[in-house]
């Protein structure tokens, strides 16, 4: 483990050494919210936010992308991904999502090559909570606001510097290539650092998921899903804006005389997701479109992965037209 502390007046520096070989990205304020994007030596990093617009998923796991050409010589598929990307100031919840999303696309028997590739190349800076957000409940599902799954280096904002801490031999790399611009942390930084982790911690709102696998599959037939429905749009907002949702379809098209098969994030809240080519929905009413949501999440997933794919982000919860909250559903079905 290697420990380093950069001025943010250095950030900049660090951001041009970067971009000589690779690729920088950071959040940055776009007026309506603060986005991950590629940025330059010169721009201003915004490092007092709750979380992205956007989960970060999108780096890996693009909302749509060509991965074959075909014609009648045959089908080429896309080259794969290429050249070092450094991911700067994704939330440890986002991050704890990606190692999710690798059991998924990294199968030890059907490995998507596209997602290793960008995740092979990259090296996840992760940026602590200071300031955790009501309708954020990481610590109730196996998060914290400073946890360390699924980043190379942790960053942790202690006032004028950021102090980093590798945790992966790949973070380690990178802090002794950029070793220069960083210094070593004095006793009271260290000291400062566990003080604003643990204060984090305090202010994170708790929610009680014991037995929530159970409890759902106990509730499967329940009256509460259409009840707790009645008001939902159908909008899907919730699940493009979840960091581990990974449904996508498969379709072909032709753009400018080529023939493209596409890959495409999709969404069970959509009626059409579930439609079969008889005509016949199994999921023909919300309630039961917002179940399946709920027990991919906290029941297929945990009997599949051994894993809950719910990282207590919140953008559900905040992003939501009808103030749905994952939160009291998971409540009230449980009762």
């Amino acid at each position: 483990m290697a420990l380093g502390v950069i001025s943010k007046e250095h950030l900049g520096k660090l951001i041009a050494a970067v971009s000589r070989t690779g690729r920088f990205l950071g959040p940055v304020d776009k007026g309506d919210g603060v986005c991950l994007t590629q940025v330059s030596a010169g721009d201003m990093l915004a490092l007092d936010y709750v979380n992205f617009i956007l989960p970060p998923k999108r780096m890996f796991f693009p909302r749509s992308e060509v991965i074959a050409t075909h014609g009648s010589d045959g089908m080429t598929a896309t080259p794969l991904p290429e050249g070092r990307v450094v991911l700067f100031g994704i939330r440890p919840c986002d991050v704890l999502s990606l190692v999710y999303l690798d059991k998924v696309f990294l199968d030890e028997k059907y490995a998507d090559p596209y997602y290793r590739s960008r995740r092979d190349n990259a090296v996840i800076i992760s940026l602590a909570c200071r300031q955790p957000a009501p309708t954020c409940f990481c610590t109730s599902i196996k998060g914290s606001p400073a946890g360390k799954a699924g980043a190379d280096i942790l960053a942790v904002d202690i006032g004028d510097v950021l102090l980093l801490e590798s945790v992966t031999a790949t973070g380690e790399a990178f802090m002794a290539e950029y070793g220069k611009l960083l210094d070593k942390p004095s006793a009271e930084q260290v000291s400062s650092r566990q003080a604003q982790v643990a204060a984090a911690d305090a202010k994170m709102a708790r929610v009680s998921i014991d037995q929530a696998t159970a409890k759902l599959r106990a509730r499967f037939d329940a009256a509460a899903w259409d009840e707790l429905t009645a008001r939902c749009l159908g909008c899907g907002v919730c699940t493009f804006l979840c960091p581990t949702c990974h449904c996508f379809r498969l379709y072909d098209e032709q753009v400018g005389g080529q023939n493209r098969r596409v890959r495409a994030q999709d969404a069970c809240a959509f009626p059409a997701f579930t439609l079969e080519a008889s005509g016949h929905n199994p999921r023909t009413r919300q309630g039961m479109r917002m179940r399946h949501r709920m027990m991919h999440k906290f029941c297929y997933t945990a009997e599949s992965f051994g894993e809950i794919f719910c990282v207590g982000c919140g953008r559900c919860i905040r992003s939501c037209p009808a103030n749905l909250d994952i939160r009291e559903t998971l409540t009230e079905v449980s009762k």
